[in-house]
Protein backbone atom coordinates (compact mmCIF):
# COMPACT_ATOMS: atom_id res chain seq x y z
CA UNK A 1 0.00 0.00 0.00
CA UNK A 2 3.19 2.38 -0.58
CA UNK A 3 3.04 3.44 3.21
CA UNK A 4 -0.56 3.99 3.88
CA UNK A 5 -2.87 3.13 6.55
CA UNK A 6 -6.36 2.38 5.70
CA UNK A 7 -9.42 2.00 8.83
CA UNK A 8 -12.13 0.22 8.52
CA UNK A 9 -14.53 2.12 10.45
CA UNK A 10 -17.23 -0.59 10.63
CA UNK A 11 -14.38 -2.87 12.76
CA UNK A 12 -12.49 0.17 13.86
CA UNK A 13 -12.74 3.72 14.99
CA UNK A 14 -8.90 4.31 15.04
CA UNK A 15 -5.68 2.19 14.46
CA UNK A 16 -2.61 3.80 15.89
CA UNK A 17 -2.00 7.23 13.79
CA UNK A 18 -4.33 5.86 11.04
CA UNK A 19 -6.82 8.68 11.38
CA UNK A 20 -8.74 12.01 9.83
CA UNK A 21 -9.72 13.48 13.78
CA UNK A 22 -7.12 16.82 12.93
CA UNK A 23 -7.96 16.80 9.78
CA UNK A 24 -11.38 16.81 9.95
CA UNK A 25 -11.01 19.10 12.68
CA UNK A 26 -8.81 21.73 11.07
CA UNK A 27 -11.15 21.70 8.13
CA UNK A 28 -13.92 22.55 10.63
CA UNK A 29 -11.98 25.67 12.06
CA UNK A 30 -11.22 26.27 8.58
CA UNK A 31 -14.47 26.56 7.26
CA UNK A 32 -15.70 28.14 10.10
CA UNK A 33 -12.97 31.32 10.44
CA UNK A 34 -13.18 31.91 6.58
CA UNK A 35 -17.24 32.39 6.83
CA UNK A 36 -16.62 35.16 8.95
CA UNK A 37 -14.72 37.14 5.25
CA UNK A 38 -18.33 35.93 2.84
CA UNK A 39 -15.61 34.12 0.71
CA UNK A 40 -11.59 34.43 -0.20
CA UNK A 41 -10.54 34.81 -3.69
CA UNK A 42 -8.21 31.72 -5.23
CA UNK A 43 -5.41 34.66 -5.83
CA UNK A 44 -5.74 35.37 -1.77
CA UNK A 45 -6.24 32.25 -0.67
CA UNK A 46 -2.85 31.00 0.75
CA UNK A 47 -2.40 33.72 2.27
CA UNK A 48 -4.62 33.51 4.54
CA UNK A 49 -4.06 30.02 5.12
CA UNK A 50 -0.60 30.87 6.41
CA UNK A 51 -1.82 33.14 8.42
CA UNK A 52 -4.51 30.31 10.04
CA UNK A 53 -1.14 28.00 10.56
CA UNK A 54 1.10 30.65 11.93
CA UNK A 55 -2.52 31.09 14.44
CA UNK A 56 -3.00 27.45 15.27
CA UNK A 57 0.49 26.24 15.40
CA UNK A 58 2.12 29.45 17.51
CA UNK A 59 -1.09 30.03 20.03
CA UNK A 60 0.85 32.33 22.31
CA UNK A 61 3.19 33.85 20.05
CA UNK A 62 1.85 34.32 16.22
CA UNK A 63 1.10 38.55 16.96
CA UNK A 64 4.43 39.18 18.02
CA UNK A 65 5.93 36.81 14.86
CA UNK A 66 3.61 38.31 12.33
CA UNK A 67 4.36 41.99 13.98
CA UNK A 68 8.35 40.83 13.16
CA UNK A 69 7.48 39.41 9.83
CA UNK A 70 5.98 42.32 8.45
CA UNK A 71 8.66 44.65 9.66
CA UNK A 72 11.44 42.69 8.07
CA UNK A 73 9.22 41.31 5.21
Amino acid sequence: MDGHLAVTHSDTYVIADAHTNTCENRHSYLRQWLAKFRGVSKHHLQRYLNFLELKLNEPDSWFEKLLCYNVSG
